[in-house]
């Protein structure tokens, strides 16, 4: 299995160069762009969309260079005007938008670029997965209906973590970088319909910088049940497959696939993964500024599972936010 061609996917809109100040209540990042006067904000800063809801480990310093795109006027209404898209991390462009690896994969489909995927009728994106008994109907990314009727259920992931200070973790991308319930139950459900006849179950995930060259790893230190889950997954007949993405500020483009590692790993990967983690932990998260304790930084606290596990644990203290004096 492999990608046949490159597939380059344009950013729709020109994008501005900037720099990031803070992120806060998680969807929200705080940014000053060149070029770009505010009249009505603090400092010079412009708010916009952060769509990525988790923990941004390794991934975002204060100061760093950014690249935001404006909303279209005609789109439809939203609290903030621009969109935050790339970040310069490790000397290059990553993405940090999460519903970016949906676009892509959509394109590597239509393409034809994929192989496994190259022969169908239709795809269709947002579909509901076959559902027994009470509970939420969950949705897979896409649906792809094969020339010989096999369905084909895909679920994209993203990964951005990389972590090059550790030579054992160099030129990996671990996923996810928090606790996410939601890709384990994506994992757990497209194992129960890997058994069905005529049925396949795909997961892609997206490394979304260039530097993970060697693959893709779950991360059992971030968030060991997703890990058990897509080995449970990958035993019961679902295949992960891996993409490496690499970024201009023009396009994005798909440009190999690159394997996906499930082993269990070693307790030296597992020590490696808890120093980059704390070395992390100050740029990790964001600041909550509502509620009895704001302002407050969270999302960079030590993880639960990881309490009384060897090499993993940690007295790291809370990390309060440099952005403001705690009261």
């Amino acid at each position: 299995m492999t990608l046949t061609k490159p597939v380059v996917v344009p950013f729709e809109g020109p994008l501005t160069k900037g720099n990031f100040v803070r992120r806060t209540d998680r969807f929200t990042a705080h940014l000053v762009l060149d070029g770009i006067e505010v009249h009505d904000g603090e400092n010079g800063e412009v708010k916009a969309h952060c769509i990525n809801p988790g923990r941004m480990e390794a991934f975002v310093d204060q100061g760093a260079t950014i690249w935001a795109r404006r909303a279209p006027e005609n789109g439809p209404k939203r609290k903030t005007d621009w969109t935050w898209e790339l970040i310069e991390r490790d000397g290059i462009l990553c993405s940090t938008n999460t519903q970016r690896p949906n676009t892509l994969i959509a394109a590597v489909l239509r393409e034809k670029a994929l192989t496994g995927f190259t022969d169908y009728k239709s795809v269709k994106a947002e579909h509901v997965l076959p559902h027994e008994g009470p509970g939420t109907k969950s949705r897979c990314d896409f649906f792809v209906e094969e020339l010989d009727g096999t369905q084909h259920y895909v679920e994209v992931k993203n990964c951005h973590a990389t972590y090059p200070d550790e030579d054992l973790l160099r030129g990996w991308g671990y996923f996810p970088d928090s606790v996410s319930e939601r890709a384990a139950r994506h994992c757990r459900e497209l194992a129960a319909l890997a058994s069905k006849p005529k049925t396949k179950c795909t997961v892609i995930i997206v490394a979304s910088r260039a530097d993970a060259t060697k693959g893709i790893r779950p991360s059992d230190y971030h968030d060991p049940g997703f890990c058990a889950a897509a080995r449970d997954a990958q035993k019961a007949g679902v295949v992960f497959r891996g993409l490496r993405a690499s970024h201009t500020t023009e396009a994005t483009t798909i440009e190999d696939e690159i394997p996906v590692d499930l082993s269990t790993p070693s307790s030296e990967i597992l020590c490696a993964l808890h120093r980059a983690w704390e070395a992390c932990a100050p740029i990790t998260g964001w600041d909550r500024t509502f509620g009895r304790d704001a302002p407050k930084r969270v999302a960079n606290g030590p993880f639960a599972h990881n309490k009384g596990r060897a090499g993993c644990d940690s007295a790291l203290l809370p990390i309060t936010s440099e952005h403001f004096t705690p009261t």
